[in-house]
């Protein structure tokens, strides 16, 4: 019985049955145990907690007030130890119990329910957060979420599971109505505001990059938190921005509503990956990453296709 707590639950449950019927014999055979063995496993629980539990001077034997404080403990904690025996031998365990998902804001919105269905076929319960990539990051590595879809990919810890859900490059937005040379974005940046996104995202982190890359600076004017937003200031004319295909497409804006062409030097790519703990959730994330690229390919990448069939060789999806 010798451990860190002192105690382990047969100790207990001796105990809890002492202090119930105040008499060892009649414990011990409730228990099934001899006498003496019940005798023997009180002295060792007392001696483990350097606590005298019971007043064995009197008849019925009474409970001391250190005893009467562990057997409100000990009576709690037998009722859930119970419970969890009863819950493993009656569970399906084809379903997981709990299941926590984080994803970036672009995919949940685009495939969020169907994927959710996806979920619920293979959990008891499960939730659902969105927001900021590192956040979702900080979440799986403090155990608070068991995966995320993110394009951070956390390849920097090596005990992890990841599946690429998909590739896509960064494109060039402008509004349907402006008529200069798209591939000339200098001229561009003098003639409209550029749209931001957040500097706290990945997504505006890269497109920062590239921006630098290109040697260009556009004004610190429009800095917004979202895609829809973002899509939705450059479909009104306020401005152009740099962006994927899977925002403009989880924005609600039609890809028809924005003009959308290359940018004009190499562009940069944007990975989405999901990623749990290794050999804590069986096959789901697997099943989930199947999943979400079936989605993707049946509502995403059908839109592209007939809206803007020249990035089709650029998105791979798995």
């Amino acid at each position: 019985m010798a451990n860190i707590f002192g105690f382990d639950l047969k100790a207990l449950e001796v105990f809890v049955q002492v202090a119930e019927t105040g008499n060892m014999t009649v414990a011990a055979e409730r228990l099934g145990m001899t006498q003496s063995a019940v005798s023997q496993t009180l002295s060792n629980l007392e001696n483990n907690l350097s606590s005298t539990l019971l007043d064995r001077s009197v008849r019925p034997i009474e409970m001391t007030a250190a005893g009467r404080f562990l057997y409100d403990r000990a009576s709690s904690l037998l009722s859930e130890a119970r419970k969890t025996s009863q819950d493993i031998r009656k569970s399906n365990f084809q379903q997981l119990r709990q299941v926590n998902v984080a994803m970036v804001d672009s995919l949940a919105t685009a495939v969020g329910r169907p994927l959710l269905e996806a979920v619920k076929r293979r959990t008891r319960d499960w939730s659902l957060t969105t927001g900021l990539s590192h956040m979702h990051a900080h979440g799986l590595m403090s155990r608070a979420v068991d995966i995320i879809i993110s394009d951070d990919n956390l390849e920097e810890y090596t005990d992890l599971i990841r599946y690429q859900i998909l590739r896509e490059p960064f494109i060039l937005a402008l509004p349907n109505d402006y008529k200069g040379d798209p591939g000339d974005l200098q001229q561009l940046n003098k003639k409209m505001d550029f749209v931001r996104y957040s500097a706290h995202s990945l997504i505006g982190q890269t497109i920062e990059r590239y921006l630098r890359h290109i040697q260009l600076e556009p004004a610190q004017r429009l800095r917004l938190d979202n895609s829809y937003a973002v899509v939705s200031m450059v479909a009104s004319g306020a401005g152009w921005t740099i962006t994927t295909p899977l925002c403009l497409f989880q924005s609600g804006i039609r890809l028809h509503q924005v003009n959308c062409v290359p940018l004009p030097q190499e562009a940069p790519f944007r990975h989405l990956t999901l990623v749990a703990r290794r050999g804590e959730l069986s096959d789901l994330p697997k099943e989930i990453a199947e999943d979400s690229r079936e989605i993707l390919r049946d509502s995403f990448l059908a839109e592209v296709a007939q809206e803007l069939p020249w990035l089709m060789d650029q998105i791979s999806i798995g």
